[in-house]
């Protein structure tokens, strides 16, 4: 950063504190937004929801809503201030994460008469389009494995290579979700009800599994959320850490597993889901049944 970028860094930054001090005089609101924010994440969310989702809900209120709006009364921002903020954040997944806590809290706020009116009922932001991620061809598949070998993070990786977990079911897992004796596994789901799950304990990750030494606390992979995924790309850089699981998904459906079964493993709460994400692979084994019909009939 030159000179001249951190003088108006500096002076951006004493703009914003004269800005609330003066807001803050002339305002009946008890609560600043930053200190709202604080309060509503920890009283209104930490207590329901999981800690994967309130790490991600804190890293919103931290890096960008702290970073990027003043900390004024809440009655201070109107929703044209905050449809301009939320635009200039180019990464939209990370735009509507935010959209959603701003929302959220605001809504709270107004529900206890914090605030007369919620600005954020102006605020509209285009959606966040789903890209669906792809599979790792054998090729890739094979460099993969063999480039991620004595990393302390081979087995993490495997493990989702193995199960089809997303990356925090993955950090949740513990000791006691493990059952050796009946052959299960608990994945402690992050997203929907039925992403909660128990699936079988396959033989390649039962092995994996044993050669891991858990965290004092049981955890088997005690690491920070956003590690593995920069790992991931220095490995595989044409890929996301998520396509593992597309790829898990991938191989099962080639498998000719059931795809009722393939969304059970996965977690998905419709069918629709997964055959929708999947529909390359269902078409090609459309394709191969469809063959084996015209087979059976020419035969006939």
């Amino acid at each position: 950063m030159s000179d001249l970028e951190k003088n108006v860094a500096e002076l951006n930054e004493k703009l914003n504190l004269v800005l609330a001090a003066l807001s803050s005089a002339a305002s009946p609101c008890k609560y600043t937004l930053h200190a709202w924010l604080d309060e509503w994440l920890q009283t209104y969310k930490a207590p329901k929801v999981k800690p994967i989702t309130l790490y991600a809900l804190d890293v919103a209120v931290r890096v960008h809503i702290k970073n990027g709006l003043p900390d004024v009364p809440l009655d201070r921002l109107d929703g044209l201030q905050l449809q301009k903020f939320l635009l200039s954040i180019p990464a939209t997944r990370t735009r509507k994460t935010v959209f959603d806590v701003l929302n959220g809290s605001y809504k709270t706020a107004c529900a206890l008469k914090l605030l007369r009116d919620n600005p954020m009922s102006a605020v509209s932001i285009p959606p966040h389009k789903r890209h669906v991620g792809a599979a790792l061809t054998s090729d890739e598949l094979a460099d993969f494995v063999n480039r991620i070998k004595k990393h302390r993070l081979e087995k993490f990786f495997l493990f989702l290579l193995f199960t089809g977990c997303r990356r925090g079911e993955a950090l949740a897992l513990k000791t006691d979700d493990v059952d050796y004796e009946n052959n299960r596994l608990h994945i402690r789901g992050t997203k929907t009800d039925l992403s909660d799950r128990v699936i079988p304990l396959f033989r390649s990750v039962a092995d994996l599994l044993a050669d891991l030494t858990p965290s004092p606390f049981g955890f088997f992979f005690p690491f920070r959320p956003d590690y593995p995924t920069h790992v991931f790309k220095d490995f595989c850089p044409a890929h996301k850490l998520h396509d593992l699981r597309h790829t898990f998904a991938t191989r099962c459906l080639e498998a000719e597993i059931p795809l009722k079964v393939v969304q059970t493993w996965l977690g998905h709460s419709e069918i629709d889901t997964t055959a929708d994400i999947y529909t390359h692979v269902s078409q090609k084994l459309n394709d191969s049944e469809a063959r084996k019909l015209d087979d059976f009939l020419s035969r006939s």
